[in-house]
């Protein structure tokens, strides 16, 4: 245990806590969507679906709550081999949770359960691995496989980056045709880790490090699935970890912002790991100072939006999600893991 992991013992003890009571026989509960990015008002799916109809003349198809997103991105951040039983339980019980995501003939990952009209999606397969991969829940050749899915995923014969959905699994026309700089992000990550990283230099691999590079010199923004900017922040300095050729423009990046861009301690846990993740440490204990201050009672952090259903305005968060990025960015890692 570091000496910063020591300072803040008591709320990762607190936050742990809040997990561990939160775990039903599903998981942790899914994120709450919402049509606001702070989900002043969360909503349940059924709500969700009848709003966005009234409002937008868009029906889902399906109620959007059950993801499993959340689960994904929980054991990309708890720690491996962790000492803390409550910690342990939170993994197995998050592994089983992701498992049920999985496409049943394919390695591909879903947001969504299999047989709902969503399709498989790439930044959910790339999160499910790198968190399979990071407690040893994968074999090699199973890395290898979905590292393949990944890199195979195209829209005909152009070697444009990566897209977010599979074609031949997606069946809304409009909605696979899009690209987004933070699941280029997560996907770099995945296929940078031991195994996967095997298959590199792969033409659909170096087309997306082209795309990442061009949002990290573009202007401050959103992207296509994910409203706020220190969500790319943070995912593309995750990935400058592992591929180099990032890490000077990631650093670059990240240096430009401070938390006062932060408008929710959610966000403020990503900047803190941004800056973590990009070796810039000389605010790093202030701003986990203000992000441990900000824990609830009941050893959560509040509830803010983290990714959104593409260009629709529905954004999806829960405590559970905040605390498990808070968690992270308390303890920091001396060194990248995968």
């Amino acid at each position: 245990m570091s000496a910063d992991e020591t300072q803040w013992d008591d709320a990762v003890a607190r936050g742990l806590g809040f997990l561990q009571r939160s775990l039903g026989p599903d998981g942790l509960p899914s994120a709450r969507p919402g049509l606001d990015p702070e989900l002043r008002t969360p909503l349940t799916g059924a709500e969700a679906r009848r709003r966005l109809l009234v409002k937008h003349g868009v029906d889902l198809g399906f109620d959007p709550d059950r993801e499993g997103f959340s689960a994904m991105w929980g054991l990309a951040l708890l720690r491996p081999d962790a000492e803390r039983p409550e910690e342990r339980a939170l993994v197995a019980a998050l592994a089983a949770q992701v498992a049920r995501y999985r496409e049943p003939s394919a390695e591909r990952y879903r947001a969504f359960p299999p047989g709902l009209p969503f399709p498989a999606d790439t930044d959910s397969t790339a999160v499910a691995l790198s968190g399979l991969a990071r407690h040893g829940l994968l074999s090699p050749e199973r890395l290898a496989d979905t590292a393949r899915e990944l890199l195979d995923t195209r829209f005909g014969p152009d070697d444009g980056p990566v897209p977010a959905y599979w074609e031949d699994s997606d069946p809304t026309a409009s909605r696979g045709r899009g690209f987004d700089a933070v699941a280029a992000a997560n996907i770099l990550f995945a296929l940078h880790l031991p195994g996967p990283a095997g298959l590199l230099p792969h033409p659909a691999a170096e087309a997306t490090l082209r795309y990442v590079h061009e949002h990290l010199n573009g202007p401050r923004t959103g992207t296509r699935h994910y409203a706020s900017p220190e969500a790319f922040l943070h995912s593309a300095a995750r990935a400058a970890t592992v591929v180099p050729g990032l890490a000077a423009p990631a650093r670059r990046a990240v240096e430009h912002v401070t938390t006062q861009f932060a408008d929710t301690p959610f966000e403020l846990a990503l900047l803190v790991l941004a800056d973590e993740y990009a070796g810039l440490t000389a605010e790093l204990p202030e701003r986990r100072r203000r992000l441990a201050a900000a824990q609830l009672p009941d050893g959560s952090w509040p509830a803010a939006g983290y990714f959104r259903f593409g260009r629709l305005p529905l954004h999806f968060g829960s405590p559970h999600l905040s605390t498990l990025f808070a968690l992270r960015a308390l303890r920091p890692e001396t060194a990248p893991q995968a």
